[in-house]
């Protein structure tokens, strides 16, 4: 068993979705669960989310679709990327998943195998690209998409309408308000359900509308915009990664520490090694000054990050071997690691190695 060790808070899941619920009002939740649950844990996740009153699930494909329907989560599963094979299709179908259409190619894969699905079985959904570019079909293709959907015996109910925010994280609003303005244009071609917001869409985006949100980073305690802290919106950490520290000592002013010398001590200066790597998912481009908690005290790496080691700054903290470090959580807010590191909390935490996950340490049940 690695020093290293993953936390996750199925209290903080709950509470969060709670703040997800009062933002959303009466507009209905798909609970972003792809990529392991953003490395949360993808049943642990769900089955939080679930206790909390998700009305449904988001997932990337139907392959996780196909795991929440087995681990028993009865709730609606929206599925983003849609299916791209016949075997696809076809869990969707037996299953009751909600795919998405975001590609013409998977109009002409259903057409092809409608006659051995079973009918109505699939809700479908058009995405729509309204500026971000990404996935989506144009404007313009949208009302012969969804001619065709509704002539599929495959499909049951009306169609419903998506998109997503390209910007909705930054001060802005005026490349979401655009986006938010061509959508409606494209919904008002045809009845079915609507779904616009993520989570910075949810908590910034307020004239957004829609039917349904797909909250996913603010559920695990994640900011979701390029400003401000989590905390100002009642948001808690699910996701703590601790260890200890297996060495302590002093270097010499002057000398330099880890690989490729980076740091060099600007006076003798005690220093811990922290068991902790980019093995487990700790970013190795963190640089010198990257937030870290020794016993509950902030202090900071120095050096360049090894595969299970990271070197910290002991300068006035009282610590010995053993002592416990905090790399971010509860007692430290990912999204600070992840602004010192130049990347995104999102990508803290899916980075997180799969030993620690399955290892991890499940709070709040």
């Amino acid at each position: 068993m690695r020093r290293a060790r993953l936390l996750i808070d199925t209290a903080a899941m709950r509470h969060n979705l709670g703040v997800a619920r009062d933002a959303a009002g009466t507009r209905s939740i798909f609970a972003a669960v792809k990529a392991d649950g953003y490395g949360h844990g993808l049943l642990t996740a769900a089955r939080a989310f679930s206790a909390a009153g998700t009305d449904g699930f988001a997932v990337a494909t139907p392959g996780e679709g196909l795991a929440l329907r087995e681990a028993g989560l009865t709730e609606r599963i929206l599925v983003l990327q849609g299916a791209l094979t016949a075997d696809e299709l076809a869990v969707a179908a037996e299953r009751s998943l909600d795919l998405v259409f975001h590609e013409l190619a998977q109009l002409d894969l259903l057409d092809q195998h409608a006659a051995s699905l079973p009918p109505g079985r699939i809700r479908a959904w058009i995405k729509a690209d309204t500026g971000m570019h990404r996935e989506g079909l144009m404007p313009e293709t949208v009302p012969t998409a969804r001619e065709r959907l509704l002539a599929c015996p495959a499909i049951g109910g009306t169609i419903g309408l998506m998109t997503h925010f390209a910007r909705a994280d930054e001060p802005d609003l005026g490349p979401t308000e655009q986006q938010i303005e061509t959508f409606r244009a494209i919904a008002a071609g045809g009845p079915g359900e609507t779904s616009l917001c993520n989570s910075a869409g949810l908590l910034g985006a307020t004239a957004a509308g829609g039917d349904w949100v797909r909250p996913g980073v603010m559920l695990y305690g994640g900011n979701p915009f390029i400003f401000g802290e989590a905390a100002q919106f009642d948001l808690r950490a699910a996701m703590t990664l601790k260890t200890v520290l297996v060495a302590v000592r002093q270097v010499p002013r002057g000398e330099s520490i880890g690989y490729g010398g980076r740091f060099v001590a600007p006076e003798t200066m005690p220093v811990g090694l922290a068991s902790v790597g980019y093995g487990d998912g700790y970013p190795r481009h963190a640089p010198d000054g990257t937030p870290i908690l020794v016993n509950g005290q902030r202090s900071q790496i120095v050096g360049r990050v090894s595969m299970d080691l990271v070197t910290v700054d002991l300068r006035g903290i009282q610590a010995q071997v053993g002592d416990e470090v905090e790399c971010w959580g509860s007692g430290l807010p990912i999204d600070q690691v992840a602004q010192s590191a130049g990347t995104i909390s999102y990508e803290l935490m899916c980075q997180v190695s799969g030993q620690l996950r399955a290892e991890a340490t499940i709070l709040g049940q």
